[in-house]
């Protein structure tokens, strides 16, 4: 059984490729929310709600976050 790789109220960093290189913005956000979706073949996949310093709020896909420096 897959398990998320973040928790509530870790602090989290968008993944932007860039051609070779990764690039990291520099905003820090927060999960608010795990969500667990099922894709085609039914396999669970981990969503998170994440809340930006700007008062925005968006939801990300598991690969496209990383852990917060």
């Amino acid at each position: 059984m897959p398990s998320p790789k973040f928790k509530v109220d870790d602090q989290v960093n968008k993944k932007k490729a860039a051609g070779v290189s990764l690039y990291i913005s520099p905003a820090i956000g927060t999960v608010i929310e795990v969500l667990e979706k099922f894709n085609s073949k039914g396999t669970i996949c981990f969503y998170y709600g994440v809340k930006w310093p700007d008062g925005r709020s968006s939801e990300h896909a598991q690969h496209i976050l990383v852990p917060a420096p």
